[in-house]
């Protein structure tokens, strides 16, 4: 599982976790840092994208421009 930044993942991977659920994987730094590595993102199985959710202006200065300021939904 992912969130923005990773913290709200992790949280909900230790709850599954401890609530019996195995095969349960977080993504350390969440969808942001996956994106600002340059990462390989995809709207579903086929289709790359270059856009991630910043939430508001405030959390996409989290994000590299090149996925800050992409208008694809």
């Amino acid at each position: 599982m992912y969130c923005s930044i990773g913290y709200r993942s992790a949280k909900l991977a230790q709850q599954l976790y401890e609530a019996g659920f195995s095969g349960v994987f977080n993504l350390s730094g969440g969808i942001f840092q996956w994106a600002n590595e340059g990462r390989s993102i995809f709207k579903d199985d086929q289709h790359p994208t270059h856009f991630v959710h910043p939430y508001d202006a405030m959390w996409g200065k989290l994000l590299t421009d090149s996925y800050h300021h992409a208008q694809e939904y």
